[in-house]
């Protein structure tokens, strides 16, 4: 369990649509990892950074695992090979892009940080990581070697193109979007507007007891309803259903619906206490028991205030986020000079 845990932490240090460099150096190395791929306003992205983010080993050997013939066309036919320049060109417009996103976020906002910034934030998040599942650095250590990350300090430096784009991005909408506000009477016009989406409907709290026939159901209610047995432990002692039987037979709260089946339209006629079947379900024979019942409700303004409000003011950052990057940051790409070498 530990390892499909840390796994998910890997993924989302990893799978970002979008990775960031901030390297500086403008020359073409012939060392393939400093290999430039590509050029940003004279900014280089370097082999290493669009290996990380494109993850094609990994990628291939899991396909192999999972399908050997795939794996086989990937690597040895034209066809594969061109499905993967296609794939790693357009990781690396990614990339650019992300590039573009700091370099913006930088002359028009001042916003940048720095390698060690990122690096202290992915300690700070493994750290939290390993104290919230309980597992320790030398687990965590074994596990990426494992999976073919290399160490944890490989994996840190790794991390830091993923992190420094993730943190000028938070930062790059938190000012763009600062604008956005939503007033009482807006959070007030969309309540009113709404009410619908607030209502509670009827629910009724029942048990059950779910048996094999019609006979034995009947044989098990005639004990019921003569007192040699409570229908909670009936529903202990007979029940199929081994998920509620140990609860006394409790299917909790069920909500009225337009499309209920016959006997829960009689359920929610029924009084508290009164019992209902034997029923034939597509589960057995089964009966059921009535033990509460909440009317149809509607959740107040000031219960739901909070919640609009902060649903409202979501909507209006990514209208203005989206029109930043429509108006602002696509015309800065396209007066940007930007070359590929792949």
């Amino acid at each position: 369990m530990k390892k499909f845990l840390i796994l998910s932490f890997i993924v989302s240090m990893f799978v970002v649509a979008i990775f960031a460099t901030s390297a500086t150096p403008t020359t073409v190395s012939t060392n393939a990892t400093n290999q430039v791929v590509a050029l940003v306003n004279g900014e280089p992205i370097y082999a290493e950074t669009l290996q990380i983010a494109a993850n094609v080993p990994e990628t291939l050997k899991a396909i192999e695992k999972a399908n050997p013939k795939m794996y086989q066309v990937m690597v040895s036919s034209k066809a594969g090979a061109e499905f993967l320049k296609t794939y790693n060109e357009t990781v690396l417009k990614d990339l650019i892009d992300s590039v573009l996103m700091e370099q913006l976020a930088e002359k028009d906002y001042g916003i940048k940080f720095t390698d060690a910034q990122a690096l202290q934030k992915i300690k700070e998040q493994i750290d939290q990581m390993l104290k919230s599942y309980n597992i320790t650095m030398d687990q965590f250590s074994q596990y990426l070697k494992s999976q073919g990350y290399g160490s944890v300090e490989k994996f840190e430096r790794n991390s830091i193109f993923t992190m420094k784009f993730t943190l000028t991005v938070n930062a790059l909408k938190k000012v763009v979007t600062s604008s956005a506000t939503v007033s009482e009477n807006e959070v007030k016009q969309y309540y009113k507007a709404n009410l619908d989406m607030f209502k509670t409907p009827k629910q009724i709290n029942v048990e059950h007891i779910m048996l094999n026939s019609e006979a034995t159901a009947n044989k098990v209610l005639n004990e019921i309803k003569s007192g040699s047995i409570t229908f909670e432990s009936a529903a202990s002692k007979y029940s199929l259903d081994v998920q509620t039987k140990d609860k006394n037979g409790d299917l909790g709260w069920i909500p009225e619906t337009a499309q209920m089946p016959s006997f829960e339209t009689q359920l929610f006629k029924t009084k508290i206490g009164g019992i209902v079947g034997p029923v034939k379900t597509s589960y057995g024979w089964e009966l059921f028991k009535v033990i509460g019942k909440k009317d149809a409700s509607v959740k107040s303004f000031d219960e739901m205030s909070n919640q609009i409000k902060n649903e409202l003011l979501s909507q209006k950052q990514q209208k203005i986020w989206n029109d930043w990057m429509k108006n602002i940051f696509d015309k800065f790409k396209k007066e940007s000079t930007i070359k590929m070498f792949i």
